[in-house]
């Protein structure tokens, strides 16, 4: 597993004294057993915040991160969610407790450039978008696990970045305006799922954007395992929602190429690669991890077909 050191001694976080008086842009960031980045996550997500608003740490972690957080950095706010609940429903229990006009999505395993909240609010300001989001770049020493992870999740969103007709910014790096989401509440009631949500901002006639700057590293950490029962239980919501768009025969067609969706997203990273001219020589390593946590997704997504998303209950910080 990386560790990821903060640099230099860290101040203890205190209330920020709001520029203009009112705070503009709430951060968001996501934790799952994130202890070895945490550090020097926060550290930098801060530093980015500065005065222009708040951060707010929504944990689901069963490794001691969010009292490693609070250690750390005093003032910071957390809410505390129990372990299992995944990214989209913290995101969700983040946007629900903030009130500022802007909010932006991450995760503990990322580590902002200097200049990310800058570029995204620069570029929102600049394309009238409902939402603006960023590159993920891959850390230099992630492990063949973490490699795997990028390739599944984050692959499309490597530097260079190509151009498409169609943007889709990630949820771990993106930054939203509070008034295009208005209306849309029932949408992220089971969790904030960014296509979902754009989907629907589409189709109300808003546009979204990318900020070739404004990136994030991924870090990695948390281990395979975990990747394993986040990938299945994310598949699962994923063929819940496809699935209950269909009817039954398409349904049962799914299901029965099911087996073929590992070599359909080995080729679509392939490709995605590619696009950036690169080959797929320096993630072999990485293989035998994709290759489990493609069969994961595939499982999980013929689960939510057929039985819907996993049952999950709230917990009120």
């Amino acid at each position: 597993m990386n560790r990821v050191d903060a640099p230099g001694p860290q101040p203890a976080l205190t209330h920020p004294t709001w520029q203009a008086g009112s705070p503009t842009v709430t951060v968001v960031v996501a934790s799952i057993d994130a202890s070895d980045t945490i550090t020097a996550s926060l550290t930098r997500f801060l530093e980015e915040v500065g005065m222009q608003g708040e951060l707010i740490l929504v944990d689901a972690s069963g490794d001691g991160t969010a009292d490693q957080a609070k250690a750390l950095f005093p003032g910071l706010r957390i809410l505390r969610r129990p372990p299992g609940t995944l990214a989209p429903e913290l995101w969700r229990d983040g946007l629900n407790a903030s009130e500022t006009p802007l909010v932006a999505f991450s995760t503990a395993q990322m580590i902002p450039a200097r200049g990310w909240l800058e570029s995204l609010r620069g570029r929102l300001e600049s394309t009238g978008a409902a939402a603006v989001g960023g590159p993920i770049d891959p850390a230099s020493r992630l492990s063949p696990a973490d490699r795997a992870v990028y390739l599944l999740r984050y692959v499309n969103y490597l530097r260079p970045l190509p151009k498409v007709e169609q943007v889709e910014p990630p949820g771990d790096n993106a930054l939203y305006r509070r008034a295009s989401l208005e209306g849309l509440e029932a949408l992220w009631e089971a969790g904030f799922w960014e296509v979902e949500i754009h989907r629907r901002l589409r189709e109300r006639g808003a546009s979204l954007a990318m900020a070739s700057d404004a990136s994030v590293e991924f870090q990695g950490g948390g281990g395979l395992g975990l990747a394993l029962r986040q990938r299945r239980d994310h598949a699962r919501h994923y063929g819940a929602a496809r699935g209950g768009r269909m009817t039954r025969a398409e349904r049962l067609m799914r299901s029965v190429v099911a087996p073929l969706v590992p070599a359909i997203l080995i080729r679509r990273i392939t490709a995605a690669l590619a696009k950036r001219g690169r080959g797929i020589g320096p993630w072999l390593t990485a293989l035998p991890s994709l290759s489990l946590l493609l069969a994961a997704w595939s499982a999980g997504e013929t689960t939510g077909t057929w039985l819907g998303p996993p049952a999950r209950g709230r917990t009120v910080a």
